[in-house]
Parts: structure tokens; sequence; C-alpha cells
């Protein structure tokens, strides 16, 4: 496939030595931030006018999610061992620094694979899963005024959920729990409402396959997408369902080849384009889909071809519309860096001349 002409290509991302993974973005302003693992600490750079910054040590910990708040202030949720015990913590990047972490989670099991989504209002929600009640359960925690609160969504045993919310505050948080009756992996979506929690659904409706590592977008018009891999004949492909207001859509295939495809992300610009990236083989692929409910898919662009062998991937999109994708793989043996594609926006900002009447021409010349 050859690379589209939208993309920049692979660029590298400047680490710095060693083994580099658990890619996390958000852009804050046109800036670009990227969160990473790297031995057992979390590091940061920023892309700004074009330059990167100094890769920064954050804290000790892993599995970082990012997001940036309505303030323009950027969140970051991480896993760590302190104390004796798996938490989540939360930190802030303000005034170019990074602030003290945080205790997020605050439960007596191992709690891991932070997903953070901020309202328009700037309140800050997570999910994560813990294994306080024996058993992997995704908990939901919210930033109060003394700190954080969390407890386990009603029937929400399993693992890597995702976390969106919409315009009006509704929420959505998906995961992936393996089914007693088969043994496969099926992603499953609850909604809050009002502070009420619905019934989980199960969104990838294929009981002979596995599905796992969901990722949720909301468009402005409050409209819920999620995707996730799916297995098929011994390989992945990515599938997709967005949300109507009387359930999930049918799902459908976002993949047209017979490679193997994982680590699905999905973002929406502010025209309500869903945007959804994915490793097909070694190649960092992408797909857009028009807003209207139903609207068919566009073709899949290459951003890059070769970008070696992908273990993650995520993206972000600026208020601009430019998308950011920034993914692991492996350069020499076990060795992964940090590579970053760019694509220019799906429409590009129209420029508008003022027009001047006469009246007004002579009004200024006076």
């Amino acid at each position: 496939m050859t690379p589209d002409s939208h993309w920049t290509g692979a660029l590298a991302v400047p680490t710095g030595p060693g083994d580099c993974r658990e890619p996390a973005v958000t852009v804050a302003g046109e800036v670009l931030h990227v969160v990473w693992t790297q031995g057992s600490n979390l590091y940061h750079a920023y892309l700004a006018g074009g330059s990167w910054s100094a890769p920064n040590r954050i804290a000790t910990g892993s599995q970082a999610a990012l997001a940036t708040a309505p303030d323009g202030i950027v969140h970051c949720l991480f896993s760590a061992q302190m104390l004796g015990n798996v938490e989540i913590y939360h930190t802030t990047w303000k005034e170019a620094k990074w602030a003290l972490p945080e205790l997020v989670s605050r439960t007596s099991g191992v709690s891991l694979s932070p997903a953070l989504a901020i309202g328009k209002d700037g309140s800050l929600h997570a999910a994560w899963s813990d294994t306080t009640p024996g058993y992997a359960t995704i908990y939901y925690g919210r930033r109060v005024e003394v700190g954080w609160t969390s407890g386990p969504i009603p029937n929400g045993s399993g693992s890597h959920p995702a976390i969106a919310v919409d315009p009006g505050g509704e929420l959505y948080v998906a995961w992936q729990s393996r089914s007693p009756a088969t043994d496969r992996f099926e992603v499953f979506c609850a909604q809050n409402s009002q502070g009420a929690w619905s019934l989980p659904d199960g969104v990838s409706d294929n009981n002979q396959s596995h599905a796992i590592y969901p990722s949720l977008a909301i468009t402005a018009q409050s409209i819920c997408h999620l995707v996730w891999q799916e297995e098929r004949s011994g390989i992945f492909c990515i599938r997709h369902a967005d949300r109507y207001p009387n359930g999930w859509s049918e799902n459908c295939d976002l993949t047209q080849s017979d490679a193997d495809c994982r680590s699905p992300h999905v973002c929406t610009n502010r025209q309500g384009y869903p945007q959804t990236v994915w490793a097909e083989g070694q190649i960092v692929t992408h797909r857009i889909r028009p807003p209207e409910r139903n609207a068919a898919w566009w073709q899949v662009e290459s951003s890059c071809d070769p970008c070696g062998a992908v273990s993650a991937l995520t993206a972000a999109i600026s208020g601009k519309g430019v998308m950011h994708v920034v993914w692991a793989a492996y350069a020499e043996g076990e060795t992964r860096r940090l590579q970053y594609a760019q694509r220019e926006p799906v429409f590009k900002p129209a420029v508008f001349m003022p027009v001047i009447s006469r009246d007004a021409e002579a009004e200024l010349a006076s």
C-alpha cells in the first residue's frame, strides 16, 4: 500500500536510548504532548511549532492516559506501585511542569489500565480495571473538590476499559470481558446518565471470536463511536459500531485486506467526522467516515509503509483538525522506538476576505 499524500510519513520521536512502550497523546492548543513508558518510568515530550522538546521524566509508573481540559491543562493518569500496592495516580502539566501525583484509586486491589475523559465543563472522569472484589472489575472515578471518588460499575467485570463523555455529560465506558459460556472475550459498553449506570450492552455480539481492546470517541453531535479488534480465522480485523437512541448499530468491518490488524484507536474532529487508525501488518492505516448515521466509510489510507512491528498505537486530533498518530515499533531485537505521523485536516480552514462596501470605504478614508 503506497503512503497517502495527506500524511507526512513516519518520523522519530526523540526519546533517548532504551525500550519505549505504551505511548499516550493529547493536543493542547496545537501542541502535541506524548507520554510513554521507558523502563519503570514515565517520560514526556511535546511537539510545538515543528520542534520537539527534550524528553523529561514524570514519575515512576506505566500505562499513561492523557486528556486536555477546556482550560488547556494537560491531565495524565497512570498506574504505579507505591506503598506496597498498585494504584492509579493523577498529575497535571501546567506552567511547563508536572504536578506531584495524586492518588486516584484508593483500593485494596491491583489497579491497572486507566482511561481518562474530560467533560465540556472541565469535569474529570476515569475508568480502570481493579481486582478489589477478587476478580478484574471495571471501576469508575470522578474528580471532586476534595479529591477522587470511585466505585465499581455494576455488572462490569473485565479489563482494558475505554471512556468517553458527550457534550451533555452522559458517560460511556467500554471494556473487554471473557464469557463464562464460551471462554471468548467480548466487548461491552455501559452508559451513565444522571448518575445511574445502564446494564452493559454486548456490542461485539460474536461469541465465536475474541473481541478485545475497545476504543471510544464521541462527536460534538453526541454520537458515540466504538471500535475494537476481533479475531477471524486466526488473525484480527477491526470492527466498528455507533450508538443509536434505541441501541447500537450493526457491526461493520473497517479493514479491507487479509492482513493481521491490531491496536485500533478512534477519535473525532470538530465537524463530527470519526477517524480510526490501526496497525495493519507493518502499515499504520487510517479511515474516515462522515458524521451522518449510516454514512459510508471512505477508502483506507496508509500513513507510512513499512512502520515496523507495531506494539501499541494512539492518536489525537487538534482543534484545527490535524491528526497526530504515535506508535511503538520494534527497531532492533526487543527494543521499541516511538514513531510519529501527521495527517492534514479533513477540511482545510477556509479564509474569507472581508467585503467592504463603497460607503464603508469612504467612511474609512475620512
